[in-house]
């Protein structure tokens, strides 16, 4: 089992966001955690073996390019009652071609909800990056979506994080 820590300064999360107007992005950086893998001979994920990470990033740290809509996200977040996103990989289990599936749990707002996604892996040594999308309805996590007289947010985001990590450990 090799134990990875996220390195923040080249993690990052993105979100993007339909309106009746233009897509809105969103963007972090500063993630944090680890991953914990095992790896057989060729490389590959082995398939016998427990996987795991728990990663974070501060709400505070999310960036629209617009600082009046920054403003009103991390209101509608709650950002100072709940601070951080974070999620749990529970289960990770090999595809093809360094495509693998993820479960896990992702908590926003003090709200947990479960997810299952593929995400691309590649593995050097002393490195790990792991890059993957999904799409959440943001009022799972109890965020009513954005109105403003004629102009709103759509309720489905479009999540995705490139985690870089540098290896730390192996028994």
């Amino acid at each position: 089992m090799s134990r990875y820590r996220a390195v923040p300064e080249e993690s990052k999360f993105w979100a993007e966001l339909d309106s009746n107007a233009h897509p809105v992005e969103v963007k972090a950086a500063g993630m944090y955690g680890y991953i914990e893998a095992s790896f057989n001979g060729d490389g590959q994920l082995d398939p016998a073996a427990t996987h795991r990470a728990q990663l974070a990033f501060w709400v505070e740290d999310l960036n629209s390019g617009n600082e009046l809509r920054d403003i009103e996200m991390l209101r509608r977040m709650n950002s100072r009652g709940h601070p951080s996103i974070e999620w749990s990989v529970k289960k990770v289990s090999l595809l093809n071609r360094g495509r693998c599936r993820a479960s896990g749990e992702v908590t926003v707002r003090g709200r947990t909800r479960s997810f299952e996604e593929d995400f691309k892996m590649s593995v050097a040594p002393g490195l790990l990056v792991l890059e993957g999308e999904h799409v959440f309805d943001m009022r799972d996590f109890g965020i009513e979506p954005p109105r403003f007289f004629w102009l709103w947010i759509e309720p489905r985001i479009k999540v995705g994080v490139r985690v870089v990590a540098k290896q730390v450990s192996e028994t």
